[in-house]
């Protein structure tokens, strides 16, 4: 195995990446989450409803919402949560444990004696809920507020308007960009990958949560917005001013490069992403390559019955993913025979910024033995999120299983190793994009 060291800054958050553009890709809790983009994208992670009385989806990471496979029900025996050492307890309903009196207590006193503005009922509603949240030691169940709900669904329908990035908040909390999005403001103003948003419009986001920072860095077509950055390496704060624009986030890009190699990339798992991608594959596979690299790199995920459709896509047969939970869920995902691209020698690109449903295809390919990864160890991202559009249009999203690859690893904070370690560049799909070049050569030589 080659092996280039590097210091790996690994993102935390999955709902995965949000496009900045910002899109927010919910695809992260798809499979995970990875992130959001911010167009702030409006067509990244989005939630596909049912109109029953609650609405639930499912998603696979850090931020795509998928359909669930199960159709939506209220659990009729309480669910098994796991702790931290993998143990389960059964969780009594909140109904037959939850003593309001000390709440009561509490905000009676804040009343009396707080000596600053209060926030309304609805604010302090929304505070408490997202509190008791926090008490489950899980990113990836939150709550998410009706105004952040409603641009999540706007993501989904493919049109962004932002500065064209996808972002996520990092492990210390930061509103990280984790990449621009090719010919979009934030490329051409500058911004790079790892960049920290310390600020908007010269206020600071110190205290604000990561959807609120979103909202500020969205905005309508042709408007300005003024980020303060923090970057590695620079000793003071950089300044950029970025113009907002309305863009469709592309979900598959292809090209034939040379020596015969076909080349595509799949930059989400969004809804309809099997059939860009069969699109693509068709135009390429006409021309008869020796080799075909699929590229998973900064992809943040999307929704899981997008990730088996093409995870089947490459392989012949054999198990896609698992996914199972301590309330006796035990379901495998398989491919079957008959699709265009069983067959031809394979690389599949990996950063560690691929996260969720990316993870899942990345690991049954690697499982399989169907194809070679390469580049560098993966967001890590394991578990599935059921999201439930409430009463009042906000959304909470809530941790129901964990996935598991076909030789039963789950990569939760782990990610995906590839067979051949490559350092991530900081730009991808550079002319001189390392991680490319060593994937060409390993489809023309074989080593």
């Amino acid at each position: 195995m080659e092996t280039n060291d590097r210091k790996s800054k690994r993102s935390s958050r999955a709902f995965w990446i949000v496009l900045i553009g910002l899109t927010a890709v919910a695809i992260s809790i798809l499979t995970g989450m990875a992130g959001y983009a911010l167009g702030l994208s409006a067509g990244s992670a989005e939630v596909v409803t049912e109109q029953v009385p609650v609405e639930v989806q499912v998603e696979v990471t850090r931020e795509v919402l998928v359909t669930p496979e199960i159709p939506p029900q209220v659990p009729t025996a309480p669910p098994v949560l796991p702790d931290a050492g993998g143990n389960g307890e059964t969780a009594s309903a909140a109904s037959d444990v939850f003593d309001s009196a000390l709440f009561d207590e509490v905000w009676t006193r804040i009343k009396q004696d707080f000596d600053g503005a209060m926030p309304d009922d609805q604010d302090l509603i929304y505070g408490a809920i997202e509190g008791s949240l926090g008490a489950l030691d899980d990113r990836f169940t939150s709550f998410i507020r009706p105004e952040v709900a409603a641009r999540l669904s706007e993501d989904m329908e493919g049109a962004v308007s932002g500065i064209g990035a996808f972002v996520n908040e990092n492990e210390e909390g930061f509103f990280e960009i984790v990449a621009p999005i090719d010919g979009q403001p934030a490329m051409t103003a500058g911004l790079l990958p790892g960049d920290i948003v310390v600020a908007v419009d010269g206020e600071s986001v110190t205290g604000l949560s990561f959807n609120e920072v979103i909202l500020l860095v969205r905005g309508p077509s042709g408007t300005d917005v003024h980020l303060t950055i923090s970057r590695a390496d620079e000793p003071k704060l950089l300044e950029f001013t970025i113009t907002r624009a309305t863009f469709d986030v592309p979900v598959v890009e292809s090209d034939m490069l040379d020596g015969d190699i076909a080349y595509v990339r799949l930059l989400d798992f969004s809804r309809n992403a099997d059939v860009k991608l069969l699109a693509a594959l068709d135009e390429l596979l006409a021309q008869n390559p020796r080799g075909l690299i699929l590229d998973l790199r900064n992809n943040p995920g999307g929704f899981l019955d997008q990730s088996i459709s093409i995870g089947d896509i490459f392989l012949p047969q054999g198990v896609v993913v698992y996914e199972r939970n301590r309330s006796g869920l035990d379901q495998t995902f398989r491919a079957d025979n008959g699709d265009i691209a069983e067959t031809i020698p394979l690389v599949v690109l990996v950063n560690e910024a691929s996260a969720s449903a990316a993870e899942i295809v990345a690991g049954a390919i690697q499982d399989n033995g169907r194809g070679t990864l390469i580049g560098a160890t993966t967001f890590g991202k394991g578990s599935v999120q059921t999201v439930h559009t409430l009463s009042d249009g906000s959304e909470l999203r809530v941790t129901i299983a964990r996935w598991y690859t076909p030789d039963n690893h789950n990569i939760d904070e782990a990610g995906i190793t590839p067979d051949i370690e490559v350092e991530s560049p900081l730009i991808i799909g550079e002319d001189d994009d390392p991680q490319i070049q060593r994937a060409v050569e390993f489809l023309q030589t074989g080593q």
